[in-house]
């Protein structure tokens, strides 16, 4: 959900700052600005549910009994992310969208590359937790 959120903001973002004109009775830049805001709330979603624990993670029999501590065991080898980098991954989702930057958008092209920096490290954030929980998950499972 996280890479869904990250698209919708890009495209929101882009329709914002670089497209002009009107879809039917629609302004372009408005649509852009919901795309961000629905892709913000995508993304915050999906990067909280990067520190929940995967169902099949548990080592359980149907009856719902621990096998010789083998639960336990697989519980403890699951990555999860940690609170601090959730924070921090939110916390640029938040300044991305917020009108208010360190270097201010009326400033092209540098204006835009702070956001374009918090943005690529979002992506890049993103994309090394969710290899290192698929990473876990198999590891678990072997």
């Amino acid at each position: 959900m996280a890479w869904l959120g990250a698209l919708v903001l890009f495209v929101g973002a882009i329709l914002t700052f670089a497209v002009g004109g009107d879809v039917g009775t629609l302004d372009v830049r408005t649509l852009g600005i919901v795309g961000m805001v629905v892709g913000g709330v995508l993304l915050v979603v999906g990067i909280v549910r990067l520190r929940r624990t995967p169902r099949s993670a548990g080592a359980r029999s149907p009856a719902g009994v621990i096998r010789g501590g083998v639960q336990a065991q697989v519980q403890d080898r699951v990555y999860r992310t940690s609170k601090g980098k959730i924070i921090a991954m939110i916390a640029v989702v938040v300044y991305i969208l917020s009108p208010v930057d360190l270097i201010p958008d009326v400033f092209l092209p540098v204006g835009v590359i702070d956001d374009g920096t918090a943005f690529a490290w979002l992506l890049f954030a993103i994309g090394q937790e969710v290899t290192r929980k698929r990473r876990s998950a198999l590891s678990a499972r072997e």
